[in-house]
């Protein structure tokens, strides 16, 4: 048995859902049941057939399917509120609303819907919101991670605001509809069950949106790439070797030599990281940098000081110290850690040298490394 699916009409159209199911089963196609966004058909004989949409969110009873199916009316399928009915064109199958009242009580209701879910989206959800962040982080924090995870991961943010907005837009345009008819009702006028079917253009916009939310991240998957750290750099990194740090790698923990090179792609930008440990004398020195390329000209400073609103240490950029390093726009120290910005490049470093902390030897090969970055 052939089976299709296609985007259904909006719950409140009632009229147009009606039409695109009577279309279809001209067309060959029988309705099987309702989803979210798409409805189910079957392949049969094209046939001409009548559709009703009654807007209740409550099962239909067994008395009330008896009572339709004595006037001609066949329930097929329900969901949420929506529930479709149908009858063979000519079959003389009476209208299930008659009256006028009958049809605004069954609007109403859907329309009480909405206004709840109005509030839940502009009120409930933004509360919701800040007490995830409010409980565990603070403001500063939250806003940091909102601009990394856009930068790496657009994606992610992308599909849950396209979500999220696409239901707002659901609702108001809920609500103007079902109010709409509520005016129609009032002045005798009773819903169109033919009127021309429109594509359902938000939905077709949602899931193109889903479509690319899922193509960036299979790519982000396909596109990721750790390698063994070579001798030499063949990137836009810097080696602890080039540090004058010469001795063998090694890890701290006992494990297998760490030297490691991952690239990851972005829409906005590309990221190389680093990770490498050699023993120098009775020491370890270790080196984690992380190096993204922008690929737009604004936004480079901000991401610079998210990257500082969630570093390990001290997530304030005013407790960093400022130095002056050529090639480079902004370069923010603190003990071990530098934050460093040219243009569209931004570089986030990790650095331990051997022996006592000391600020000048630190910052000293902090400018070493910046300096052999800036070139590549």
């Amino acid at each position: 048995m052939w089976t299709k699916w296609a985007l259904h009409p909006s719950d409140y159209r009632l009229g147009e859902n009606e039409s695109f199911y009577a279309n279809q089963a001209a067309r060959g196609w029988r309705l099987e049941k309702r989803g979210g966004y798409f409805s189910r058909f079957t392949r049969v004989n094209p046939r001409k057939e009548m559709y009703r949409v009654e807007l209740d969110s409550r099962e239909p009873t067994p008395e009330k399917l008896a009572l339709y199916e004595e006037c001609g009316w066949e329930w097929v399928t329900k969901r949420d509120t929506v529930n479709v009915y149908r009858a063979p064109e000519g079959s003389g199958a009476p209208e299930l609303y008659t009256d006028a009242e009958g049809l605004a009580g069954s609007i109403r209701r859907i329309r009480r819907r909405y206004v709840r879910d109005l509030l839940l989206l502009t009120v409930l959800l933004p509360l919701l919101v800040w007490g995830l962040f409010a409980l565990g982080e603070s403001i500063t924090d939250f806003r940091s991670r909102m601009i990394i995870r856009w930068m790496l991961y657009p994606e992610d943010p992308l599909f849950w605001l396209a979500n999220l907005l696409y239901e707002l837009a659901s609702v108001l345009m809920g609500l103007f509809c079902t109010g709409r008819l509520l005016g129609d009702i009032r002045r005798g006028k009773m819903p169109d069950h033919a009127p021309r079917v429109r594509r359902p253009w938000g939905k077709l916009l949602l899931m193109t949106v889903w479509a690319l939310c899922l193509l960036t991240l299979i790519l982000q998957l396909a596109l990721h790439k750790k390698a063994e750290m070579p001798a030499a750099s063949d990137g836009p990194y810097v080696t602890l070797a080039e540090l004058g740090f010469d001795g063998e790698r090694t890890d701290m923990f006992g494990g297998e030599p760490v030297g490691s090179v991952s690239r990851d792609w972005s829409p906005l930008c590309r990221i190389v990281e680093t990770s490498e440990e050699v023993k120098a004398g009775n020491d370890v020195v270790f080196l984690d940098t992380h190096l993204y390329d922008l690929r737009l000209p604004w936004g480079a400073e901000r991401f610079t000081r998210a990257l500082v609103g969630r570093s390990y240490f001290n997530k304030d950029p005013n407790d960093y110290e400022r130095i002056d390093v050529a090639g480079w726009d902004t370069v923010l120290v603190r003990y071990k850690e530098c934050f460093a910005r040219a243009g569209r490049r931004v570089v986030q470093i990790y650095l331990s040298a051997p022996g006592e902390f000391d600020p000048d030897t630190q910052r000293a090969l902090f400018e070493k490394l910046l300096t052999l970055t800036a070139g590549r």
